[in-house]
């Protein structure tokens, strides 16, 4: 066999590449080192074939170990180098040959600068360049390339006279590069300009600062760069800089949609029976993303066994690159608490997009427990049709407290409010009745359109009792988007992997909660609980003699309800609506000596609480072990921009504060002007007029432009009288003292002297 040497430099800086070897390659060698050893015994003794010093050697060279003396890492030196990725020869050796041992450079992490000397070598090229300039941000200098050839580059100072030299050649017949000259004086002060301060690089430095503190300001930024390398940024350089860092942290919000396939498998498979659908549209560059809905096992399933089968929808807006919207759909757990059960993205929010996202939720919620879910939410584009198309037998609940800023623009007023309300939160038939006649006797076109409106949509007289909830309001929706408020500017998949280690930590958050809770009920339930036991000291139960001990009459002396324990109800409806016992009620269970609690629904328990938070989110595996999808790739979807700067924040209602809670409203606050220095009104509104000039009574300046007129038509009547010019021109008093009307721009009329 013959040994075949390599004595380049380059074949000892990739000794790597000796193991790469082409598939022609291994076949030969397995052809060569074949042993066909079907005819050896299984049974041989390798104590006879083999002596015991070969495979226990003694070597009589190491000499006795003394116990008193510490082992240490400099006993090791003679045969251990620290870097075992670099190729070491030491002296006499085989390879001792192939050449000089010259230092290799290796990118710090930060704690220690970089240092230059003469044969220093680099890998390429391009570390080259970055260690250049890498050296001039650490130093301070303004270094830059000034010759950047083929074959060597040349790094010089900026400033004019100074000795610093660096050159950087390739060597002749191999693949690294080498520092073989070397300055390192400077005869330059420090400037707060630096060529090699550019965005990318910048970029990369500012990472690990962002990623603890992405809500840190360009200004701070600014500052960060003069502290770490005395360099003055602009603005918009560090503006620039930031948008990159958060790009590189977050990741590319474009290069992301390649990888959703791979990460809905994922997800997948991790988190068995978990839905995640993705809809895309055709296009000749290929599929482009449209939609994409998911519904984790974990969030169904205890929604669906454990939880009131109502559902909150709403939408919000996404604040990222390609904007779209963000649906959610979200119950409420034993604690009346927001439960997230499924969320989507789509590019807008239609009756279609609407349509599509309840269908998969439907599907997979009675895909697990059939029921008849009811929903509430907001009047939103495509919602309500999208809700009815489900069927009649879907109740359909809208959020009064949006119906009534609505209804409230046209029909302003707070008694009109009250009122309002009084109609929304009557649980029987006859109150509501008496509201809304209340309301016609105050403003019929508000009574008409309230009529518009099915009252099963709003008003508790005529909810079903299949929910055993009372919601008028979709707060639960309204806390759900703004939890997840810091994920609606990320790029998709950093979007919906944020989405769901919030749900993930969530209910771990919830589980640690409720086991360190002492009672059976549910603390927020058990708090409207005791509220209702104070009123119930009020009302007088009687029985009427059955052998259950359940149906009894209640009364307070103008008002009397029936209760029936058994069935858990009393004709007020709030125990039917709620399932937690009505002050009624509970008059009646403390005649019978019993704990009202005991009659409390199985949803408020606590026992039910930590079965819904028993179902766990699995983890999943990072991008570097999904599996590559084999289908085309998904662009991102196409989005028309709107002229002038996006809008981040929502537009508020006319009933919501517009300023924080510290800020008083504009027109509560005493108003100076900054042009005249009086109280009253701002620069915007002075009009240019000075302090003395505001001070006029009032009708002042109607009366002062009347005295105006009346001057000027006297000057036009003594003008013409004079033999003058026409009125609208400017009075000059004449030698003989008569004023003289002058048209703009003409001359003055010749006097008796000039005419002499």
């Amino acid at each position: 066999m013959t040994n075949v040497r390599q004595n380049d430099d380059d074949e000892l800086e990739n000794e790597d590449s000796y193991y790469n070897a082409s598939d022609e390659e291994d076949d030969d060698d397995d052809d060569d080192c074949y042993i066909d050893d079907s005819e050896q015994d299984e049974c041989v003794d390798f104590s006879v074939v083999f002596p015991p010093e070969t495979f226990c050697p003694v070597d009589t060279n190491v000499g006795a170990m003394t116990t008193n003396t510490p082992t240490t890492a400099a006993d090791f030196r003679y045969e251990f180098h620290e870097d075992s990725d670099v190729l070491h020869t030491p002296p006499e050796s085989e390879d001792e040959e192939l050449g000089h041992n010259y230092p290799t450079f290796k990118m710090s992490d930060g704690s220690i600068g970089v240092q230059f000397h003469k044969g220093l070598t680099f890998n390429n090229k391009q570390q080259a360049k970055e260690a250049i300039k890498e050296y001039a941000m650490e130093t301070m200098k303004n270094i830059y390339i000034k010759k950047n050839e083929k074959e060597f580059l040349v790094a010089k100072c900026d400033h004019s006279g100074c000795p610093f030299h660096l050159r950087i050649s390739k060597r002749v017949g191999n693949e690294f590069w080498q520092i073989v000259s070397f300055i390192d004086e400077h005869a330059c002060h420090r400037t707060p300009r630096n060529r090699q301060a550019k965005t990318n690089y910048l970029a990369k430095k500012f990472v690990s600062t962002l990623r603890h503190t992405p809500e840190m300001k360009v200004k701070g930024l600014i500052a960060l760069a003069i502290e770490k390398w005395g360099v003055k940024l602009s603005h918009d350089q560090a503006y620039r800089a930031k948008l990159k860092a958060i790009e590189i942290i977050q990741g590319a919000g474009r290069d992301q949609f390649i990888y959703l396939r791979s990460y809905a498998d994922e997800l997948r498979e991790s988190n068995r029976n978990s839905t995640v659908i993705i809809q895309c549209d055709m296009a000749n560059v290929g599929p482009i993303f449209q939609r994409i809905y998911v519904c984790l096992e974990a969030c169904k399933a205890a929604f669906a066994f454990t939880c009131r089968p109502l559902i909150g929808l709403d939408a919000c807006f996404l604040k990222g690159e390609h904007g779209g919207q963000l649906m959610a759909a979200v119950g409420q757990d034993g604690n009346n608490q927001m439960f997230p059960i499924a969320y989507a993205v789509v590019e807008a929010e239609t009756k279609e997009s609407w349509q599509w996202f309840l269908n998969l939720l439907l599907e997979d919620l009675n895909n697990v427990q059939p029921s008849q879910y009811a929903f509430i939410s907001d009047q939103q584009k495509g919602l309500v049709p999208a809700i009815q198309n489900l069927g009649n037998h879907v109740e359909q609940r809208l959020c009064v407290k949006h119906l009534r800023d609505n209804w409230s623009k046209k029909y302003p007023g707070m008694e009109l409010k009250e009122v309002f309300w009084m109609a929304a939160r009557a649980t029987t038939v006859p109150a509501w009745e008496r509201a809304m006649n209340r309301l016609k006797a105050m403003n019929e076109k508000a009574w008409k359109d309230m009529k518009g409106v099915p009252p099963a949509m709003w008003t508790r007289s005529h909810f079903k009792l299949d929910t055993q909830s009372d919601l008028q309001v979709n707060n639960m929706c309204e806390a759900f988007n703004r939890s997840i408020l810091e994920y609606r500017d990320k790029p998709i998949i950093t979007l919906l992997e944020g989405i769901k280690h919030y749900i993930t930590k969530r209910i771990g958050t919830q589980k640690d909660l409720m086991q360190r809770y002492r009672g059976n009920i549910c603390p927020i339930i058990q708090e409207k609980l005791e509220l209702t036991k104070r009123v119930a000291d009020r009302w007088q139960p009687t029985w009427h003699h059955d052998d259950d001990f359940a149906i009894f009459g209640v009364t307070n002396g103008t008002e009397t309800y029936i209760v029936n324990l058994i069935q858990k109800t009393c004709t007020c409806r709030k125990w039917d609506l709620t399932g937690i016992p009505c002050c009624h009620a509970i008059a009646c269970i403390w005649h019978n000596k019993k704990e009202p609690e005991d009659y409390v629904s199985s949803y408020y328990r606590k026992s039910t609480f930590m079965a819904t938070y028993s179902h766990i989110i699995l983890p999943t595996n990072g991008p570097q072990l999904w599996r590559i999808s084999r289908t085309a790739a998904i662009n991102p979807p196409v989005v028309r921009r709107a002229i002038g700067r996006p809008k981040k924040n929502r537009n508020k209602a006319n009933d919501e504060k517009k300023n924080p809670p510290h800020v008083l409203p504009s027109d509560l606050k005493t108003k100076t002007c900054k042009k005249c220095h009086l109280m009253g009104h701002n620069k915007r509104t002075c009009g240019g007029k000075r302090a003395a000039d505001r001070l006029i009574p009032k009708g002042g300046n109607k009366q002062k432009k009347a005295n105006k007129s009346d001057t000027q038509g006297t000057n036009c009547a003594s003008g013409s009288g004079a033999g003058g010019s026409s009125a609208g021109g400017f009075g000059v008093q004449g030698s003989d003292g008569a004023a003289t009307i002058l048209t703009q721009g003409s001359q003055p009329p010749p006097t008796q002297d000039s005419q002499t």
